[in-house]
């Protein structure tokens, strides 16, 4: 028996958020390990890879991109939630969603991943890097502009760096499975 039209999309929503929130820890726990000389601060770091994570579910889960983050990143923090870790996970999960809107109204960019130029991936993550970046540190140093102002670029740059390897990671992936699809046929 087939499942309700609607059932069925909430359970592939509820799978793709289950989906992104797992990836956004693997990439999390990994990036901190693999990463942990480039840390400036507790919440920042030079080379931050769940930045590309961030983009790509948005861009290609949408909303559901945006709930799994959310639940990944307050599960990353669990042991410390407060109404920081809380709002970081809002600004986390809701900047990358800002950037690609901002990004399809003023540069074009496609729905989906066929006919996206380089020119555009690289704006897309230098909006994202941005909006994240300057959202949080808004969020966490509201009364201390001299913070904000120096954590700004090292979290800005680890986005920036952490989305641009995934991105290159993903580009890769993509070029290595079209290529053995093609030797296959």
């Amino acid at each position: 028996m087939a499942l309700n039209p609607g059932i069925s999309s909430i359970k592939t929503a509820l799978m793709q958020s289950f989906a992104v929130g797992f990836i956004w820890l693997v990439f999390y726990q990994f990036s901190t390990w693999a990463f942990a000389y480039f840390e400036y601060s507790p919440r920042v770091s030079w080379v931050f890879l769940p930045a590309g994570i961030r983009m790509m579910a948005v861009f290609v889960f949408g909303w559901n991109g945006v709930l799994g983050l959310l639940v990944g990143s307050v599960v990353t923090n669990e042991n410390d939630i407060d109404e920081s870790v809380i709002g970081l996970s809002f600004i986390s999960a809701l900047a990358p969603m800002l950037a690609l809107t901002i990004c399809r109204w003023s540069f074009d960019i496609p729905k989906s991943l066929i006919g996206l130029t380089g020119l555009q991936l690289l704006v897309f993550a230098l909006t994202g890097a941005f909006a994240n970046a300057f959202l949080s540190q808004i969020f966490l140093h509201s009364n201390d502009a001299g913070q904000l102002a120096n954590d700004f670029l090292p979290m800005f740059a680890g986005d920036i760096l952490g989305t641009l390897i995934i991105f290159y990671l993903i580009a890769k992936l993509l070029e290595y499975l079209s290529t053995k699809h093609n030797a296959n046929e």
